[in-house]
């Protein structure tokens, strides 16, 4: 057998085992170190949350989320809010003042979607690992305590009706001053916290990269 011939081969086998080594990490190796990622991923989150979220990995679901809660509160903010009203009827008047304690719980509504997105790396190139998250919202605004004073004038009384609208007017007062809290983005700051807390650790020994979006309004996964 000839030098050259002995190269030839040589190079061959060298080729060979380059590509079956290639297409070992690219087929067998990858894969299975992404669903290795993706498992410990959606266990961190169930841990940190209570849920399972859905999991992709290059857009193929691999875990589908669950409904374990529907709802995650974040930021629970008890405010006080006043209304007061008055009516004239032939000189006789009648008042009403309500005062009330409310409570604003501000979170994330999770039936709007909540999905890992993971996409495998190169030799070189890292992979990514996205989290996507609703916006946060305000959840509920629910009455604590309601105190309420009137008086009737001689022939304006105050009736049951007259009270009713008052407190409907009272709860979309308290409606729109938990609007105005500002809140909303320290609760999607807490979440981003949680996440990062709970994940990092398990990505440290990964080539994987992270970050966490939240989803414009009108937005899914």
């Amino acid at each position: 057998m000839s030098d050259t011939t002995i190269i030839v081969i040589s190079i061959l086998i060298f080729l060979l085992i380059l590509f079956g080594g290639t297409a070992w990490l690219v087929f067998v190796y990858f894969p299975k170190k992404t669903f290795s990622v993706a498992n410990e991923l959606a266990e961190a989150v169930k841990n940190t949350l209570g849920l399972t979220p859905q999991v992709t990995i290059n857009q193929k679901i691999i875990y589908k989320r669950t409904n374990e809660i529907l709802q995650l509160a974040m930021i629970e903010q008890d405010y006080d809010v006043e209304y007061e009203t008055s009516d004239k009827l032939l000189g006789s008047e009648k008042r009403i003042h309500l005062r009330g304690m409310y409570r604003a719980k501000i979170g994330f509504d999770l039936q709007k979607g909540f999905n890992i997105e993971v996409h495998r790396g190169g030799f070189l190139k890292p992979g990514q690992v996205t989290l996507h998250l609703p916006r946060a919202e305000i959840l509920s605004v629910e009455p604590l305590d309601i105190q309420k004073t009137s008086s009737s004038g001689l022939i304006n009384w105050v009736l049951n009706k007259d009270i009713e609208i008052a407190t409907k007017e009272l709860n979309a007062l308290a409606l729109d001053k938990a609007s105005k809290l500002e809140m909303l983005d320290d609760a999607e700051k807490r979440i981003e916290n949680r996440l990062n807390e709970a994940l990092l650790p398990r990505l440290v020994n990964y080539q994987l990269k992270h970050e966490v979006k939240f989803l414009e309004l009108g937005t899914g996964i």
